[in-house]
């Protein structure tokens, strides 16, 4: 259905259209209307005035009920099927209610009975007319309020995405990383992802949530994250409770909440040796299991305070050895084909809604 979308110039004479099988009829109104300003249109049929209507389009119709071929009613259901904002005026001299009923069913504005008062006709004309504006004036303010509330809403998400990176990247700072972790293991988890069909709210999570799973790591402290050595036993309890951290950062925040599974299973591990909790299988939740395997990959490909990087392809070979006890067979699967295509489908973040926007050492790896 054809919505009109342009309000009527208040400048321009409204363009009516009569539509009856009788000249004389045509000619009474057309001198009548004329008077008061309007543009006017005539067809002697139903099925010229709608072949008409669509080429011109027209603010209201004024149309017999009884023509021969097409009748008024369905006249009215055709044109209101082309522009649903049109006025329409039915006049008739062999109305029943049953008719009247149906034309005001499909929103005939008004149905006037022949010999119709020219006075009568004239009121109609202009509230058909009213009505027909106000209609499109509500429409229009209501699209513009919709494109204003759109651009606000991308404008939060801009921001709301820069406070996200930011703090990541403060994280980042202080754990000693390459620069540019977590934005890699956020590229990998959306690309692995993607290869595993995630789409939607539950892509932007996953995306949320492989941009903060080190969040946590605000509460461990710096001569645990910087040091070049191996952790002691105590200093790794410390480290392990980063996950559980993060989630409560995350838990906090009703626009964060959905990625919180990622953040607090995504040193997990598929043979239940991981922590926080030690789940196993496919009780650690699905974004756990793709950043347990993007933040390992990235960790192996980059150099650390405690060890160097290794290659791509040594990286794949060490993960794909780890499937069904680290990790997930099926997300390593999935990372493997995303790794050969580059993890392009990674490359583009998901958008976020409002709704939803405002919403790693492994010492083992």
């Amino acid at each position: 259905m054809m919505r009109s979308s342009l309000l009527p110039a208040l400048d321009q004479p409204a363009s009516l259209l009569i539509v009856d099988d009788e000249p004389n009829i045509r000619s009474v109104l057309r001198r009548s209307l004329l008077v008061e300003g309007y543009r006017i249109e005539e067809a002697p049929s139903a099925e010229a005035a709608l072949e008409r209507f669509r080429a011109e389009g027209s603010d209201l119709i004024l149309s017999d009920l009884l023509m021969p071929g097409m009748d008024g009613v369905e006249f009215l259901q055709r044109a209101k099927a082309v522009d649903d904002s049109v006025g329409f005026i039915i006049l008739t001299g062999a109305g029943t209610m049953d008719s009247a009923v149906r034309a005001l069913r499909l929103q005939a504005d008004d149905y006037l009975l022949k010999p119709f008062n020219l006075e009568e006709v004239s009121v109609a004309v202009q509230r058909a007319l009213l009505h027909r504006r106000l209609l499109l004036e509500n429409r229009f303010y209501q699209r513009h309020l919709e494109e204003r509330v759109g651009e606000q809403a991308q404008q939060i998400e801009r921001m709301f995405v820069d406070a996200l990176r930011t703090l990541a990247n403060a994280i980042e700072a202080r754990d000693g990383y390459t620069g540019g972790h977590v934005e890699r293991v956020t590229r990998y988890a959306v690309a692995i992802g993607r290869e595993l069909g995630i789409g939607g709210e539950a892509l932007r999570n996953l995306w949320v949530g492989a941009l903060l799973h080190d969040v946590g790591k605000i509460g461990v402290p710096d001569y645990i994250l910087k040091k070049p050595g191996k952790l002691t036993a105590e200093e790794y309890e410390v480290m392990k409770r980063h996950p559980q951290i993060g989630a409560a950062i995350m838990e906090r925040s009703s626009f964060l909440r959905g990625a919180l599974p990622g953040v607090l299973h995504h040193q997990e591990k598929w043979d239940g040796t991981g922590y926080p909790a030690g789940l196993r299988g496919e009780a650690i939740s699905l974004d756990g299991r793709i950043l347990s395997v993007a933040d390992t990959y990235d960790a192996i490909v980059s150099s650390r305070p405690y060890r160097g990087c290794r290659s791509a392809e040594a990286a794949r070979e060490e993960i794909e050895r780890c499937a069904g006890t680290q990790f997930d067979p099926a997300v390593v699967a999935a990372f493997v084909r995303a790794l050969q295509t580059g993890f392009s489908a990674g490359e583009e973040m998901p958008t976020l809604s409002p709704e939803q926007a405002v919403g790693g050492r492994d010492p083992a790896a």
